[in-house]
């Protein structure tokens, strides 16, 4: 007879067997060579990661000579055994994590998600299609030109050359009002000398003591329409792109002519 003792002994020899033989594999770890490219790829800036995560995706081969981190890495995962390879490549070409993991690493060793590889990258804003042109004065002091004071302006190009603007504010500072105002905006490159130029011929009335104001500045132009801001502004489009836009970095102004309502201008009218 057996005896009770013996029996659960049997039980529980027959249930380790069982445990053991439909136990899951046990999980390898990754390769010395795969944690490493991990590592490198773990602490790469954004840049880097993002043209190493482009590299993957046009199918190109390791570079020869690196000469960036993003090469570095790049030649890593090159020499890495085929099947750790293809699950870095998979991972960076955007098809998960997943291959990674059948190779043994965990979200530990491979780095917190990254843009390129585990979520698309935020695109890029649109490159603005002008940039500001300082608008400065010729002298180290402003004079007043005329009777005409200038409170303040800006100009602009637009980076194809095709177009170049320049806006101004300014009041009536003598008893006066004018009625016609004609301004030039020379433009000038970076050595100072003087490009081409820009001409806004200002007709209205204009009272003494009267700010005549444009946009505030550059940004405000871009961002707002206004069309009484906008009659203080001058453009030139040549149609094409013109080489004087393309090379000006500056522009400064000057007050050609001045008519007042009594009849007078300046400069005076020659006899």
């Amino acid at each position: 007879m057996v005896t009770r003792p013996r029996v659960w002994l049997s039980a529980i020899i027959v249930s380790a067997l069982l445990i053991v033989a439909f136990a899951p594999p046990a999980k390898a770890d990754p390769s010395p060579a795969l944690k490493n490219v991990l590592a490198t790829l773990r602490y790469l800036d954004n840049p880097s990661f993002a043209a190493v995560a482009q590299w993957a995706k046009a199918y190109q081969p390791p570079p020869n000579y690196p000469t960036s981190p993003a090469e570095q890495a790049e030649q890593q995962i090159g020499n890495l055994g085929n099947s750790d390879r293809s699950a870095v490549l998979s991972w960076l070409r955007g098809n998960g994590r997943s291959a990674l993991y059948n190779q043994g690493a965990d979200d530990s060793q491979i780095g917190a998600p990254r843009a390129g590889a585990d979520y698309a990258p935020s695109p890029s804003p649109s490159p603005n299609q002008y940039r500001e042109l300082r608008l400065t004065t010729a002298t180290l002091d402003q004079t007043t030109t005329g009777n005409i004071q200038v409170l303040g302006g800006f100009a602009l190009a637009r980076r194809d050359g095709t177009s170049a603007t320049a806006c101004i504010s300014f009041k009536v500072v003598g008893p006066v009002a004018a009625t016609r105002i004609v301004f030039e905006f020379p433009l000038l490159d970076a050595n100072g000398d003087v490009l081409g130029t820009l001409k806004l011929d200002r007709v209205g009335t204009f009272s003494p003591g009267i700010g005549i104001m444009t946009y505030s500045d550059f940004g405000s132009w871009q961002s707002t329409s206004n069309r009484g801001y906008d009659d203080n502004c001058t453009t030139i489009k040549p149609g094409v792109a013109a080489m004087p836009i393309i090379q000006a970095r500056y522009a400064t102004y000057r007050i050609m002519h001045v008519e007042f309502a009594n009849g007078t201008s300046w400069p005076p009218a020659t006899p």
